[in-house]
């Protein structure tokens, strides 16, 4: 089954990624998966989950649909973002952690120019609220250890994902 499943998301994922190149807009890097009611961020979104959570995968798409799986978890069914998902060691997947690529500064604000309130070490898994758009871009409101900052989001990633954002 773990092998059924790797193998229809890693077919999805390279049909994916040549359509993700011409994407105007990714899906945010937050930890929590957004569950849509249909494949795409322009759907509305009708529970999120939390990160490391097992997920049933029912289908995975290509064409107008690529980079989105029709997922269940729990009792709610809806598309995530295939770019969120990771292999896990049971039949299904999990939505992948984010973690930090290499050491990282935790910021009091968006930018170079803000204090440090904490050095991040690499690959530590951290709780990301949101990440910045427009003339703030490239910064993601993280938790780390009980305080909220930004790291610059270059410096995050889904730990595992078969298919990156």
């Amino acid at each position: 089954m773990k092998a059924k499943l790797l193998a229809i998301l890693g077919g999805v994922m390279a049909a994916s990624m040549a359509l993700a190149a011409g994407a105007a807009c990714a899906t945010p890097l937050v930890s929590p998966a957004k569950v849509r009611t249909g494949p795409g961020a322009e759907w509305p979104v009708i529970a999120e989950i939390p990160a490391n959570a097992d997920v049933r995968v029912l289908a995975c798409y290509s064409g107008w649909e690529g980079g989105w799986c029709r997922v269940r978890y729990h009792k709610v069914k809806g598309y995530v973002d295939a770019g969120q998902l990771a292999p896990s060691g049971s039949s299904n997947v999990i939505v992948a952690p984010i973690v930090t690529t290499d050491i990282a500064n935790l910021r009091k604000g968006p930018g170079t120019n803000w204090p440090s309130l904490a050095v991040i070490p690499s690959s530590t898994s951290v709780d990301v609220a949101y990440c910045s758009q427009g003339w703030l871009f490239g910064w993601c409101q993280v938790t780390y250890e009980g305080q909220t900052g930004y790291v610059n989001s270059v410096l995050l990633q889904r730990q595992g994902a078969v298919y990156s954002q």
